[in-house]
């Protein structure tokens, strides 16, 4: 089973740091995923950061290009 989540406002968002110049699909972000897993063990990107900061919480690492997939597909499942 595929698990479909909501992610129009974290797309919409990065969208915006892209086009604002602040990230480029290149760069790197700290991803911070839900603890619990919803369904086949995927743990939902809750937020980013792409600062030098290191957040408090568990997260990753991944480019902005491979984030964006992730919740480009997973979010067209909703549709």
């Amino acid at each position: 089973m595929k698990y479909s989540y909501d992610y129009e406002e974290l797309i919409g968002d990065i969208n915006e740091d892209i086009d604002a110049g602040i990230i480029s699909p290149n760069d790197t972000l700290k991803v911070i995923r839900k603890r619990k897993a919803v369904s086949n063990n995927y743990h939902p990107i809750i937020d980013y950061y792409y600062s030098d900061n290191l957040p408090k919480q568990k997260h990753e690492i991944m480019l902005v290009k491979d984030v964006l997939q992730e919740l480009v597909y997973h979010h067209m499942l909703t549709k």
